[in-house]
């Protein structure tokens, strides 16, 4: 089963499209009331907090940053057999940006926890390498298209020279020539990479006016990949709007992540009710924005 045809059974199944974020800043990070209480057991806390958003949430997503303590890799894999236990794919948010071996090491451990999928960062340019190495372990792959940080404002339009594969560009994005060479955005470069390689899912942060997402940007974005998934960060504490997504996306193809606001919806000392709350609140949200 691909990712993608797990990830339609969990939103089928719990209803939902939420992606529960699990990324807990330990006492010594200094993250105060968004992160957890000092002396408290990360993987303890951690396993009752999914055990708490997952009859609300179709997917867990654990930042791998946030996972390299002594014990860390043991506990994400008691995390994930849990998840998949409440019916929940579970995302390796690991970022990968490296090449070749090292690349597929990172899908390999990514494997051998139990994961369905991985999260990348081509920055070297290699995505269909990357793409490989996921089909080879069994591993959906979900590429950075479109960040909504600040400073990706710069980086998304800086320009990509195209071989002669620029005819297959829609014309509207071929934003410069010269002589016979064409260029593109650098975000449009990697939608359509995401969408020649089939990748099972895409990352465009959430946009709203604080960021500087637009509608038009992810038009562009789904030209390239209307066939992919959308992992959808910065909704919560982070001020973004999913609404806008489904504009442009089928209704159950957004994954919506929310991490801070279900792991510390009253602070550190969040319990488990305050987690199931949060969870079903914001299922309930996004279930009415889709309209279903």
């Amino acid at each position: 089963m691909s990712f993608k045809e797990k990830w339609l059974a969990a939103v089928e199944q719990n209803n939902s499209v939420l992606c529960a974020g699990l990324d807990p800043a330990e006492f010594a990070m200094g993250r105060g009331k968004k992160g957890l209480p000092e002396r408290v057991d990360k993987k303890s806390w951690s396993l009752a907090y999914v055990e708490a958003v997952a009859p609300y949430s179709a997917a867990l997503k654990p930042n791998v940053q946030y996972w390299k303590d002594a014990d860390d890799m043991a506990a994400l894999a008691e995390i994930v057999e849990l998840s998949h236990r409440l019916g929940l794919v579970v995302i390796d948010d690991s970022k990968l940006a490296d090449i070749g071996t090292t690349n597929d090491a990172g899908m390999y451990h990514s494997a051998n926890k139990g994961f369905d999928a991985v999260t990348i960062a081509p920055y070297a340019g290699n995505m269909d390498e990357a793409t490989i190495q996921g089909q080879t372990r069994g591993l959906g792959v979900i590429t950075m298209v479109l960040m909504s940080n600040a400073e990706y404002a710069q980086e998304k339009n800086m320009l990509v020279s195209l071989d002669d594969m620029f005819k297959t560009y829609d014309q509207r994005d071929l934003v410069l020539r010269t002589g016979d060479q064409f260029f593109t955005k650098r975000f449009i470069h990697l939608a359509w990479q995401a969408g020649r390689n089939d990748l099972d899912g895409i990352v465009i942060g959430a946009p709203s006016p604080n960021n500087h997402i637009n509608g038009e940007e992810i038009a562009a974005v789904r030209r390239y990949t209307g066939k992919q998934l959308v992992l959808l960060p910065g909704v919560g504490d982070q001020g973004g709007e999913a609404e806008a997504i489904w504009r442009h996306y089928n209704l159950d193809a957004v994954i919506v992540n929310v991490g801070r606001e279900l792991m510390f919806p009253q602070g550190s000392s969040s319990t488990r009710e305050d987690h199931q709350a949060a969870a079903k609140q914001y299922q309930e949200m996004l279930n009415a924005l889709r309209g279903v």
